[in-house]
């Protein structure tokens, strides 16, 4: 897939200068196996962030494009070959170069990551481009850009926040004390098992979704940010990057209900949920 995408090598040294030749072109497969194993998550941040300046604004948003895409549900064992060997084509000369100007040492770097971006063009969508930039606008001291990002560890208090709010607002037949007592196992929940994505509106979460093993366990709006679009961009990145997915929504939460509805949720399945003798609808989303 990759036979006509081409990009340049650099010889084979351990302290090449910046201005040594490079080798004839070589396709981006034969590329990915040379240097993909190069490639260090770690390191991947922790150089991009010493090198923010030098590497430039297109550069890390193309990079970061790449490393969100391999997040991306089209991502194949190929494409994240691909990517990683881009990527690690980036790390590779950094530590050679004791004093990087502006620009110096990549151009022909980030001539391959374009070059790698055509390659897996299947795997990037407006949520993988929105988390590259909003993670350069970080990286560079800009803050954060509105719009959904994964979550992170210092997110998690506000997303029980989020979900007591949402859940005390949308089940008027139970209380807001049962739900208080349900805080601590949600808590224990998302931070065991769940994948967890936000929506961040003046650097604040407004809004999230969380899903383990393929169920959704929990897709909520603070009550003042809702009818606002929000949840209908949580569904389209959860459609994107993690169908087929269940949920279960009280009968009582009408709205809800219509939302996921209308969003292409389907009824599998009405139950009984004995602790708080209610009924509930099992819904099913299909890829």
């Amino acid at each position: 897939m990759f036979d006509k995408l081409t990009f340049k090598r650099r010889k084979a040294m351990d302290h090449a200068p910046d201005d040594a030749p490079l080798e004839e072109p070589i396709s981006v497969e034969q590329a990915s196996a040379q240097y993909a194993e190069k490639y260090d998550e770690q390191g991947f941040w922790a150089k991009c962030r010493r090198y923010a300046g030098a590497i430039g604004r297109s550069g890390l948003e193309k990079a970061f494009t790449l490393y969100y895409a391999t997040e991306h549900k089209n991502c194949t064992l190929a494409h994240k070959t691909a990517i990683y060997g881009a990527l690690g084509y980036l790390l590779t000369p950094i530590d050679a170069i004791p004093d990087l100007t502006p620009v110096l040492g990549y151009t022909d770097d980030i001539g391959l990551i374009g070059t790698a971006l055509l390659a897996v063009n299947s795997c990037i969508d407006d949520g993988v481009k929105h988390q590259a930039k909003d993670r350069v606008g970080r990286l560079l001291g800009e803050g954060a850009l509105d719009g959904i990002r994964h979550a992170q560890t210092e997110d998690l208090d506000a997303v029980v926040g989020t979900w007591l709010t949402a859940m005390v607002a949308a089940h008027s037949t139970i209380t807001a004390d049962h739900w208080a007592l349900k805080v601590t196992p949600m808590r224990h929940a998302l931070s065991a098992d769940a994948d967890i994505y936000v929506y961040e509106k003046f650097g604040q979460v407004v809004g999230f979704y969380a899903l383990a093993e393929q169920k959704i366990l929990g897709l909520c709006v603070l009550p003042e940010q809702q009818d606002q679009g929000i949840g209908a961009q949580l569904i389209a990145h959860l459609k994107a990057h993690h169908t087929p997915v269940t949920s279960e929504l009280f009968q009582i939460n009408e709205k809800g209900v219509e939302f996921m509805l209308r969003h292409g949720f389907k009824v599998a399945q009405e139950i009984q949920e004995a602790e708080y003798n209610q009924a509930k609808y099992v819904l099913t989303l299909a890829s």
